[in-house]
């Protein structure tokens, strides 16, 4: 039994001292999230370890009982024996050899109880040990992926403004005035295209003609004068 128990707490204990210690880089998500299912894998193994400890004491503590309870009453008849002839006591002593095995039994129980709840309590220590450890883990993996999600935000805001900061400094040396001015040069040139453009289509006119259209023209400023009868 003692072979055992030493093979529980090297195998359970050693183990989770092992994970506990180990070291991790605290600022790396990724690494975190591996010691985290290291840790979870750890308790459940711890867990089962521990159920199986405590179902031992219970075991051996229900066993001691009834090495008591069958103590008692085989004492309790031997009593009764004691009182009577040669034979009754010869099988009193009998019963009392019955009596000397079981109460080796039950010292062993005793011995073994003693170590098994030994051993349940530093299981039981160890996997409380693990299950805070994993809740600090989860707690600081959750913190490094809020802070990573808010680094990540504060970039792309920071790119963003970055961008609208070098639209605005280009802009910057560009004049409204400046801007005016070119388009109304631009317009007097276009003006200037318009109308050079519209005197190829105009037919020029010759001296005589130009002669008849002035009096047409100037005849039709003049009032006409009446005629009397």
């Amino acid at each position: 039994m003692a072979g055992i128990l030493q093979k529980i707490r090297t195998l359970t204990l050693g183990a989770t001292n092992d994970l506990l210690d180990k070291a991790i880089d605290m600022n790396s998500p990724t690494a975190l999230r591996q010691y985290v299912r290291d840790l979870e894998d750890g308790l459940n193994k711890l867990e089962t370890e521990a159920a199986a400890q405590a179902g031992a004491v219970r075991t051996s503590k229900r066993e001691s009982e009834d090495l008591q309870h069958q103590i008692d009453a085989i004492t309790e008849s031997i009593k009764k024996l004691l009182a009577g002839d040669e034979k009754a006591q010869a099988l009193a002593r009998v019963k009392a050899g019955t009596v000397v095995a079981l109460k080796q039994q039950l010292e062993q129980k005793k011995t073994t109880l003693v170590n098994q709840e030994d051993a349940s309590a530093k299981i039981d220590a160890g996997l409380e040990r693990l299950r805070a450890k994993h809740q600090a883990m989860v707690t600081r993996v959750r913190t490094l992926e809020s802070m990573d999600r808010e680094t990540k935000g504060k970039e792309q805001a920071a790119s963003a403004l970055n961008a609208a900061g070098n639209l605005l400094e280009g802009g910057a040396d560009i004049s409204i005035d400046d801007i005016q001015s070119k388009m109304r040069a631009r317009n007097d040139v276009a003006s200037e295209k318009f109308d050079r453009a519209m005197g190829k289509v105009t037919p020029a006119e010759d001296p005589e003609t130009t002669s008849q259209v002035d009096s047409f023209l100037a005849s039709l400023k003049t009032p006409a004068k009446s005629t009397s009868a």
